[in-house]
């Protein structure tokens, strides 16, 4: 094989895009070679990745590694890195004449390791960088003190120079590029949202997220998920009432969803970082519990046609459900001060999450008000693929 198309994965959040991503160039390119380097972040330690693995010719895995106070265990993880990565390049990397490169716009310190190295072969003709339109819901900063340290700690390998973003009270956000860094950036927008089909046409860094899903009939769709959150009542408990009526509201808040849908199975996903912990309110034995083996983003890749609604409180999941026409409701007005709501409607409003396939819940009533919106194939499939065609160069 003269060509190859490598995927950077650093986290389970991409494999459904890139499992799409695959199959367009699979269905031009059936001779060039198809290489995920995985980056084993912790989610993987849970995600099931089996399902996936068919839609690559060759997965190559490495230690996820980050910034340690222990300098001395970091950089001998990094060194292990950069060896495996060295191994890679010159063992399988080098018997391609072209290679076209796609990751996250990311600057997490495996990915920056990976785009300052990889970006340096010859045989690496094109880079594309990929982000996802995201609502930022606390005002950010640039940490120097942490910044500082990020640039000391690399000090002694090759990297991008980094800024590492907090909110204004110093809680960790993202790291970011100091400088900008080589490669092409678009970004992923949703497919229903009422920004994609004129921006779509007009402006070449804008993809809709291309959706590649069997159709399964109406009668099949008997899912609905609630994408859980413990943390809610302590990350915004200024915009709540006391938290026995907060949980009071809650629990009559699922309860109305279970009244809504006799003829479903209901699934709670926890979020991520709960562990163990169920969100207040839910009667935990009334549910379906999912755990981290798949993220939203995979279970909607997965069922996304049998999905009656989903319903979060706050979650960019909501807008990923609405991404492959699901009925996604928001419910953070029904639990809300003004304040609350109004700070909320301001990061997804936006014209470009915005959808017919989501609902904001301000009272009971209002429960799967949407489910009745007929789910039909998007019209502009065969553009978008077209245009994800092009940008795979197949």
């Amino acid at each position: 094989m003269k060509n190859a198309k490598l995927f950077i994965c650093h986290h389970p959040v991409v494999i459904p895009l890139y499992k799409n991503m695959a199959e367009i160039a699979r269905k031009y390119d059936k001779d060039a070679k198809i290489i995920l380097l995985k980056i084993n972040h912790e989610y993987f330690s849970e995600f099931d990745i089996k399902p996936y693995e068919k839609y690559f010719d060759e997965i190559i895995e490495f230690d996820f590694i980050g910034y340690k106070r222990n300098f001395f265990v970091g950089f001998y993880e990094i060194l292990k890195f950069k060896n495996k990565l060295k191994k890679t390049i010159s063992e399988s990397l080098r018997n391609f004449e072209v290679i076209d490169l796609f990751l996250a716009d990311s600057a997490w310190l495996p990915v920056n390791i990976l785009l300052y190295s990889l970006s340096r072969q010859k045989n690496i003709k094109s880079i594309v960088k990929i982000s996802f339109v995201d609502p930022v819901g606390a005002q950010t900063k640039i940490n120097k003190v942490k910044s500082f340290f990020c640039f000391a700690y690399t000090l002694f390998f090759k990297c991008y120079r980094i800024n590492v973003i907090t909110t204004l009270n110093g809680k960790f956000v993202n790291f970011v590029y100091a400088l900008n860094t080589p490669g092409n950036l678009i970004t992923i927008i949703n497919p229903t949202s009422r920004l994609s089909e004129k921006a779509f046409a007009e402006d070449k860094s804008l993809f809709a997220y291309p959706i590649i899903s069997k159709n399964i009939p109406l009668k099949k769709r008997d899912m609905v998920i609630i994408f859980g959150d413990s943390s809610i009542f302590d990350v915004y408990s200024e915009y709540l009432p006391s938290y026995e009526v907060f949980v009071k509201k809650m629990a009559l808040f699922m309860q109305a969803i279970e009244k809504k849908y006799p003829d479903c199975k209901l699934y709670f996903k926890p979020h991520p970082s709960d562990g163990n912990k169920i969100m207040p309110g839910i009667d935990i034995k009334k549910y379906n519990l999912l755990d981290n083996s798949a993220d939203a983003q995979v279970l909607f890749d997965r069922f996304g046609p049998r999905i009656r609604a989903v319903y979060a409180f706050s979650s960019f999941s909501i807008i990923f459900g609405s991404f492959f026409s699901i009925p996604s409701y928001f419910f953070y007005r029904c639990m809300f001060n003004g304040a609350g709501i109004n700070k909320f409607d301001s990061l997804y409003h936006q014209d470009n999450l915005r959808s017919k396939f989501i609902f904001f819940i301000s009272d009971l009533k209002e429960i799967g008000k949407i489910d009745n919106l007929k789910k039909t194939a998007q019209s502009n499939t065969k553009d978008i693929n077209n245009k994800f065609r092009k940008l795979l160069k197949v």
